[in-house]
């Protein structure tokens, strides 16, 4: 039986989660936080969300933070951020992701304002493609905004749009 979670199961630097060790805090919200942490076996950089302690209390968000995680595992597609791994340690669970630099549409609409159409084109259509892809997987994102649509550079230095946090 794992062991109650408490709030000092908290992540702090190199702490560790499987073969995942974590670096530094990259982002939080209402349910979990994301760590840039390193795959020790690959050297690999990663994201991992690891659910709040307090939240991860109540049996029932722990189950759909892991089903989240494997749900989201299961759809494949360039426009959804790739979830590797998942696990529970000491009573908390967590999940592995590629780690995606750059900011969320939310932090460009606040810096830029209002976009361009055909800007907002050029970004909404591979996210649509991405939805479509959900949906076709019987996959439904409980919390699509701007904040979950995380922006990255891709080849040529285009912009990236990636979907993640499908939500709990």
């Amino acid at each position: 039986m794992a062991a109650e979670p408490t709030i000092e199961s908290k992540p702090t630097q190199n702490k560790r989660f499987g073969h995942y060790t974590v670096v530094r805090a990259v982002g939080s919200g209402a349910m979990g936080t994301v760590y840039e942490a390193r795959h020790e076996g690959l050297d690999k950089r990663v994201a991992l969300k690891v659910l709040n302690p307090l939240a991860a209390l109540e049996p029932t968000v722990q189950r759909r933070f892991l089903r989240e995680g494997q749900t989201a595992a299961r759809i494949r597609h360039p426009h959804i951020v790739n979830v590797t791994d998942v696990g529970v340690q000491d009573g908390v669970p967590w999940l592995v992701m590629e780690f995606l630099e750059g900011e969320d549409l939310a932090a460009l609409l606040e810096r830029e304002g209002a976009l361009p159409v055909e800007r907002v084109a050029d970004l909404m259509l591979p996210v649509i493609s991405a939805i479509d892809a959900a949906h076709r997987a019987s996959v439904l994102h409980r919390d699509l905004k701007p904040a979950n649509i995380f922006l990255t550079r891709g080849g040529g230095g285009a912009t990236h749009p990636i979907v993640v946090d499908f939500g709990i």
